[in-house]
């Protein structure tokens, strides 16, 4: 599979699944998501990176919903995006687990 079929089968699991993962267990409303997968450059970590694009801005810190905190008797109130970046980034093995390991996920437009 080339990369920009990866990309735009990434931006439909994201915008689904990544969106019900997000909704469920964080206050927040759904995002519009726009992937774009690309080469990582030699002084980069990972071979590959999917770059995240939402509109809106994705926080920096999303609170977890009441119902999550009280199942899972969480004592922290919510979680930094790289949470939601280790849960996009195991969602890439549904659609090309030979890259797993291999791909890094950014969100590119993190509210400041």
């Amino acid at each position: 599979m080339n990369l920009t079929e990866l990309s735009n089968i990434l931006t439909k699991l994201y915008n689904n699944l990544g969106n019900k993962y997000i909704t469920d267990n964080f206050i927040t409303d759904p995002f519009e998501f726009k992937v774009k997968v690309r080469y990582g450059d030699p002084y980069e970590y990972h071979k590959y990176y999917v770059d995240v694009y939402s509109i809106p801005d994705i926080p920096k810190f999303l609170k977890y919903t009441p119902e999550l905190r009280k199942e899972k008797k969480k004592d922290v109130v919510g979680a930094y995006v790289n949470v939601v970046e280790i849960k996009f980034k195991s969602m890439i093995e549904y659609v090309d687990p030979e890259r797993k390991g291999l791909i890094g996920v950014n969100f590119m437009n993190v509210e400041k």
